[in-house]
């Protein structure tokens, strides 16, 4: 029967996980309409199970500590009560705020269920420095860091886009260039008729400028990189990445 009610609260704890932070990360891709709903949460879920598949090898670390382990005393953390309390809290939790629409993460839950399951059992033998140092702060801190990272790095990519001129429609375009060199001295319609009786030499070029611009400049296929698709390749990249973790 513990087993069964076990599986129970686990389930209850990963649907609710999921309804809550699987579409955290790709949020960004859907509101800037750079894809779709259902193409976002595609992306969301495969980075997210990928991520979760990946854990399973890479962080033993972080499993321990939310076992509660060091939290609270060894003998109250291998009890099954202890456990499936902790994972009932953190689920009932996460549901409810994702219900009315309250911002709560997962981590939060957990760190939550143990402390007060940790309290309630045993109140003078929860170590609150482990729970300090491995938890609450990284907490704390891992927020700020992205606001200087963000903070430091738009500045810099904004002026460096505005003094290059490079713009979302802006496009690397490699072609073929038709080269021709009228002889000197002759008017412009002598020119023409220059030009339409001999062969013309072309070469492979490379520059900056818009689409249709370049396939004015350009003969034959022309090849081209988009700034937009460069920035929205990268936003797929760092959503994913932030499923993915």
């Amino acid at each position: 029967m513990w087993i069964a009610i076990g599986i129970g609260v686990g389930l209850l704890l990963a649907y609710a996980n999921g309804a809550n932070d699987n579409f955290k990360g790709v949020a960004t891709l859907y509101g800037s309409k750079t894809t779709s709903y259902k193409g976002a949460l595609g992306l969301a879920t495969l980075a997210t199970l990928a991520g979760s598949l990946t854990a399973l090898f890479m962080a033993k670390s972080l499993l321990v500590t939310f076992s509660g382990k060091g939290i609270v005393p060894s003998d109250i953390a291998l009890l099954k009560e202890f456990t499936l309390a902790v994972g009932l809290g953190a689920g009932l939790t996460v549901l409810l705020a994702t219900r009315f629409g309250f911002p709560i993460s997962t981590t939060h839950a957990l760190t939550g269920a143990i402390t007060g399951v940790g309290v309630y059992a045993a109140f003078h033998q929860v170590s609150f420095s482990i729970l300090g140092s491995k938890v609450m702060l990284p907490l704390l801190v891992s927020p700020l860091l992205a606001i200087l990272a963000t903070g430091l790095t738009y500045p810099f990519l904004k002026r460096l886009g505005n003094k290059t001129g490079v713009k979302r429609e802006i496009c690397l375009c490699v072609g073929e260039r038709v080269l021709a060199v009228a002889p000197a001295g002759v008017t412009d319609g002598q020119a023409a008729a220059y030009f339409s009786s001999q062969p013309m030499a072309s070469a492979l070029a490379l520059e900056l400028g818009r689409e249709p611009e370049c396939r004015e400049r350009y003969v034959g296929t022309v090849l081209g990189l988009s700034a937009g698709k460069v920035l929205d390749g990268l936003h797929f990249f760092s959503a994913g990445a932030v499923s993915f973790a």
